[in-house]
């Protein structure tokens, strides 16, 4: 058992470079750890992952596979993690939720995999995958002498996409571009070293992982860490003023800024929100908190790629900020003919410093498809005339009308939303006789809406382009059994008023 004391409160390097050098400079240790009231010093934690090293080490001194642990947040997970960033193997970081262990392409039966004593009752689910498994057992952390354990020295680290349009994937980056691409963010804020980070986001997913435990492990600075997201306890943490850096969601804002405390409680002097921001969201946090809530964004493919890094009175809640050094950004169809600034379009990025070495587990790797060294994001958005990023919604979500237009739905839904008595829109394409696809949008809302008051809104709200070409309102939107909208269902409720020729 780990010991417990009481709480006291585009450009860049080739490909080709030896990186793991530029890492070693500089030795790093594991954060001092604050969790569910108690504190885990720096010192505490580096003893148990140095015997948990010294151990392992002896069991698979010549593994030539990857080597994996199910990363919790919780100082076990955080020990086991820098005691495996020792060993010169690839480092596979398993969520504690089942879907990503059954990955495209699956774990390598080679795998060493590794369980915290926390962790040893998931050693059946593990072994399903066909794989060793390791579970270590609580024991005290060993203070003999021997080698010093060369924490961070794995050659790099694999996180997994989200599996939102298919099975998760495994993305493979190296140790030195994950840490400079933290090192970048943080520097971009001005972050006084020291200054500690509190968060509940997952450490097996790449926000959290890069702005929890990297951002705090680079900070040499406190990780104030909620296994899930709370408010109570959170706002807690932030009552004692040890952090300087919290990154959530939008919704973890939205909670927060909702919360029943007084105006001007504290928060950390960098609050960070990993997905677009509503002026609302953004004008209720700064009023709540007296700071910022600053737009980021990223993917687990490139880690962070923009944050907006101006002074408290010029953070703009629309914009996820400036690309970082050595990230150049382009939209539009073709990177080599990007769109002028202010128009929407497919996003480009070129960065060879921070951008993933591929898809699966090493050596096995699906190389990123760069067109003329560009490599498409996930994402649309538009770039403004000072180089900020405005980001507007996943590509695979948005799709050309007939007339060549792209057409963002999360827009259409937006403009309608804050529409009185509307509920929810169901912005879809619709493919009529006459070609397409259309606009096609189902508001849900009161009996009385108007769908000629509902045109005339978005006719002052949208361009030409994005006017759907059908719009209908129901009392309630066919769902899924999920809950979430059932697009299909909308689809055939709305394509036949295409074919009368319709458009109210």
């Amino acid at each position: 058992m780990l010991p417990v004391a009481p709480s006291d409160g585009t450009g860049g390097m080739p490909h080709g470079h030896d990186r793991r050098r530029v890492i070693r400079r500089m030795p790093l240790h594991p954060p001092a750890v604050v969790f569910l009231g108690r504190r885990w010093t720096q010192e505490e934690l580096a003893l148990t992952a140095t015997a948990w090293w010294r151990m392992l080490r002896d069991r698979f001194p010549s593994s030539t596979g990857p080597i994996a642990m199910v990363m919790a947040n919780d100082p076990p997970s955080v020990a086991l993690f820098f005691a495996l960033s020792c060993f010169e193997a690839p480092l596979v970081l398993l969520p504690l939720d089942l879907a990503p262990w059954r990955s495209d392409p699956p774990l390598p039966l080679d795998t060493q995999v590794v369980l915290a004593p926390t962790l040893g009752h998931l050693d059946r689910e593990v072994g399903k995958l066909g794989v060793a498994v390791t579970v270590l057992h609580e024991e005290a952390a060993s203070t003999s002498p021997g080698d010093e354990p060369p924490f961070m020295a794995a050659p790099g680290l694999v996180l997994f996409t989200s599996g939102s349009t298919g099975l998760p994937r495994p993305v493979y980056r190296t140790t030195p571009a994950v840490l400079d691409g933290v090192r970048a963010a943080l520097a971009s804020l001005g972050m006084a070293q020291g200054g500690g980070v509190v968060t509940s986001l997952p450490l097996a997913r790449a926000f959290g992982f890069n702005h929890g435990l990297i951002a705090a492990t680079l900070q040499d600075a406190t990780l104030g860490l909620q296994p899930r997201f709370d408010p109570g306890p959170l706002l807690r943490l932030f009552e004692t003023e040890e952090y300087q850096y919290w990154p959530g969601t939008p919704v973890m804002a939205d909670l927060l800024s909702r919360a029943p405390i007084p105006t001007g409680h504290p928060a950390p002097q960098f609050c960070i929100s990993g997905g677009r921001t509503s002026a609302s969201l953004a004008a209720r946090f700064l009023d709540r908190f007296g700071v910022p809530l600053r737009q980021l964004y990223g993917t687990t493919e490139t880690g962070t790629i923009s944050l907006d890094a101006a002074p408290a009175d010029e953070v703009r809640s629309e914009t996820a900020g400036r690309p970082l050094p050595e990230v150049a950004l382009r939209v539009g169809d073709d990177p080599g003919v990007p769109m002028a600034e202010g128009v929407l379009g497919r996003i480009w990025l070129s960065s060879r410093r921070y951008l993933m070495e591929g898809y699966g587990f090493p050596p096995d790797l699906l190389a990123p498809a760069l067109v003329d060294g560009w490599w498409p994001l996930p994402d649309v958005g538009h770039l403004d005339t000072e180089g900020r990023v405005t980001i507007a919604a996943r590509f695979d979500d948005c799709f050309r009308t007939a007339a060549g237009h792209l057409v963002n739905p999360a827009t259409v839904a937006r403009a309608l939303e804050d529409y009185p008595d509307v509920t929810d829109v169901a912005v879809v394409p619709l493919a009529g006789p006459k070609g397409g696809p259309w606009l096609g949008v189902l508001v849900e809302g009161a009996a009385s809406l108007d769908t000629e008051s509902l045109r005339a809104h978005l006719w002052r709200s949208l361009p030409r382009w994005t006017q759907p070409r059908v719009l209908k309102a129901t009392n309630a939107l066919p769902r899924l059994a999920n809950g979430r909208i059932d697009r299909q269902t909308c689809i055939a409720r709305l394509e036949p008023y295409l074919d009368q020729g319709t458009h109210d």
